[in-house]
């Protein structure tokens, strides 16, 4: 298990990678595309996440189980759940939704959701 400290460290060394690799989020247009897709493809651009809300309208910040092995009834979304959401998201908006990683620990992250 990671402290605090530590995920916050890891978090501002993803957002400088990210910067100096100018990142940007991923554009999910269709729903077509969760079919064919990784688990999560969105980059993760740690504490720079937040500068995309200077740019565009934020949606919604989904907490995630990225180990594969939570359950329903936790409050992270499972894979089927955060897939489900996602797509619910694409119908609300219909120009597509960006996606990217704003903060991530071990077991866990938090995918940014903006149009």
């Amino acid at each position: 298990m990671w402290d605090l400290d530590t995920i916050r460290h890891i978090n501002r060394e993803a957002g400088e990678r990210a910067r100096s690799n100018g990142l940007e989020p991923f554009h999910l247009e269709r729903e077509a595309q969760l079919d064919l897709m990784p688990p999560f493809p969105f980059p993760n651009l740690g504490d720079i996440a937040v500068e995309l809300d200077m740019q565009h309208e934020w949606v919604d910040s989904l907490f995630v189980d990225k180990s594969g092995v939570g359950a329903s009834d936790e409050p992270a979304l499972t894979m089927d759940q955060f897939t489900d959401r996602l797509r619910e998201l694409l119908r609300e908006n219909e120009g597509g939704i960006l996606l990217a990683i704003e903060e991530e620990g071990p077991f866990q992250l938090y995918v940014g959701v903006w149009r």
